[in-house]
């Protein structure tokens, strides 16, 4: 196993340091136009609420050129405390950063890190308090934010992060895939210790597998499980991303694939069909109200899905059931601006290709590819049913949605125990 860890230059520079009490971490991967605002709305937010602190602050770039770093460099030359600019050995990925950032927090003795997401251009600085206090006063080992996350970056954290995670683990954990979270010391030092960083954890896989461990695993002190999680509402999250058609690929794939890999992996916990539990809510700073859903020319998905069904059909054959694939065959009739994908239907895909995933035969990248289209077929769907709603409209729509995973744990359960890959079809059985 290759661990990924800070460049010996930077690991000097922890020795000298000695400890501290928070770290803050932003990995990077060609982030020059936003990670210089995230650092300064970071080094506020700790001079405003966190300053009686021993922080260091920790960058973690893929190097895959000067500008992010020089950007970086610029934006904390004033920094009342450490801060260290650093590559980093092993698998390039936002979980390689991160394992890398966790083993300096630990080398440092903290108590606790903040990861940020260096896509973000709507941070504020009390965020770094927000996410940090209930680690730091021993209330939480994981602290995850809620977001009003705009269409479409918000769809995979809708349909498929929080139904899924919430049907599975038993948890309603709102953002399970969110880019900003903090976790306490111990739960570092067991994350740093697995087994995962050739995987697709080490890349945008990283979050998702982080809620998975954090609400599957560890002590928790009411002895029913999972490590303590809380969650905290930071209010709008926007964020300018690289979403070219073959990186919005690579990244669902990677990030898709690694919870329904956790499918099989925790299959002890959903298969016993924990009750649903809320996740502790901690005060978080003001949030302004947020206007309407905007409405939004949809065909670009609607079309997607159709093309899907000329790429993937064959295969969908062998992941679907009959009945699901002649109702996704159906959707094809309908005029994209009323566009609907049934939420019980969706919810019974995204079961189908958990089983297959895991238990068929073919390869599980070409499985989550050709999930895509289907994504994007429900994502049109869901922005149609919540176009003109408040955001309170929006997360009634995405709970229904919960409510179908919820209640199609029982059919999951049927197609894993009845599935023979050596058949490998699509039939119900």
């Amino acid at each position: 196993m290759h661990e990924p860890t800070l460049l010996p230059q930077a690991q000097r520079h922890l020795k000298r340091i000695g400890r501290a009490d928070l770290v803050i971490g932003i990995p990077t991967y060609c982030n020059a136009k936003t990670v210089g605002m995230v650092a300064r709305t970071a080094l506020d937010g700790v001079t405003e609420d966190l300053g009686h602190l021993r922080v260091v602050l920790i960058n973690a770039d893929a190097a895959i050129s000067c500008s992010t770093r020089q950007a970086m460099a610029d934006a904390t030359v004033d920094a009342p405390f450490p801060v260290i600019i650093s590559g980093y050995t092993g698998r390039l990925g936002r979980g390689s950063a991160m394992r890398a950032i966790l083993q300096a927090a630990l080398d440092l003795n903290a108590i606790g890190v903040v990861g940020l997401d260096a896509h973000t251009t709507s941070i504020t600085a009390d965020w770094i308090a927000a996410l940090a206090r209930p680690i730091l006063e021993g209330k939480a080992d994981l602290m995850m934010p809620r977001y009003r996350w705009p269409l479409p970056t918000g769809g995979l954290g809708d349909l498929i992060f929080y139904p899924l995670s919430r049907a599975l683990w038993g948890r309603s954990l709102r953002q399970p895939g969110a880019g900003d979270c903090a976790m306490s010391g111990a739960l570092a030092q067991v994350v740093v210790e697995r087994d995962v960083w050739e995987t697709e954890i080490a890349a945008a896989g990283f979050e998702v597998w982080l809620s998975s461990v954090a609400l599957t695993e560890g002590p928790d002190v009411k002895g029913e499980g999972g490590w303590r999680t809380g969650q905290v509402d930071l209010g709008e999250k926007y964020c300018r991303l690289r979403t070219p058609p073959t990186h919005f690929t690579i990244l669902f794939r990677q990030s898709v694939g690694t919870l329904l890999r956790q499918v099989h992996l925790r299959r002890a916990t959903w298969q016993s069909m924990p009750p649903i539990q809320s996740v502790p809510t901690f005060p978080g700073p003001p949030t302004s109200s947020a206007e309407p859903v905007p409405v939004s020319d949809v065909t670009y998905l609607v079309d997607a899905l159709a093309a899907g069904w000329t790429e993937h059909r064959a295969l969908w054959q062998r992941i679907l059931t009959s009945s699901n694939l002649a109702m996704v065959e159906g959707l094809a009739a309908q005029p994209a601006e009323r566009f609907t994908f049934p939420l019980d239907l969706w919810a019974r895909v995204i079961y189908d290709f958990a089983v297959v995933y895991n238990k068929g035969e073919r390869d599980p990248d070409r499985i989550v590819d050709s999930l895509l289209p289907l994504y994007q077929g429900r994502l049109a769907s869901l922005w149609n049913e919540v176009a003109g709603l408040t955001p309170v409209g929006r997360e009634g729509t995405v709970a229904a949605q919960a409510a179908e995973f919820e209640a199609s744990r029982e059919y999951l359960l049927g197609r894993w125990k009845a599935y023979l890959p050596w058949i490998d079809s699509g039939e119900t059985r």
